[in-house]
């Protein structure tokens, strides 16, 4: 290993003890940092030792917004943003146990219990962040 590629490998791996990235994600950072190095051996050398994945990344990523209250479709978006490829980031959201909680416990505290009474307001709400329509004609009935 020449030192560039170790000099390359060591930052590659004080970026993901700090979070996780995507491929698409790290390689923009080593392609930015190291330009006169062949970023994609540096990649293979961290995803054959699974020090990155971007199934663990989208996963993860998936999880955290899910909590934070978004909906499938702004999720699906971000990832496919992030570098996840389609077929990832549909097995991510087909695995996932999407729970409607942390979106009930919102939509609570900000339109109170009659959400009805809100409908136009609610459903633009739940709109922007990425709830389908079936989702949101579910959560305002109280199916879900």
């Amino acid at each position: 290993m020449n030192s560039k590629f170790k000099e390359a490998l060591t930052y590659a791996f004080r970026l993901l003890s700090l979070k996780d990235y995507t491929e698409k994600e790290l390689a923009f950072k080593l392609k930015k940092r190291f330009p006169e190095i062949d970023c994609e051996k540096v990649l293979t050398h961290l995803k054959e030792n699974g020090y990155i994945s971007d199934y663990r990344t989208g996963f993860n990523y998936a999880i955290a917004k899910m909590e934070k209250g978004w909906g499938r479709r702004k999720i699906h978006f971000y990832m496919r943003q992030k570098g996840i490829s389609e077929e990832v980031a549909e097995r991510i959201l087909m695995e996932i146990e999407f729970d409607y909680a942390f979106i009930k416990r919102t939509l609570e505290k900000r339109f109170g219990k009659n959400l009805k009474t809100h409908k136009n307001r609610v459903t633009r709400f739940l709109q922007q962040r990425g709830f389908s329509f079936t989702e949101i004609h579910n959560l305002i009935s109280g199916k879900i």
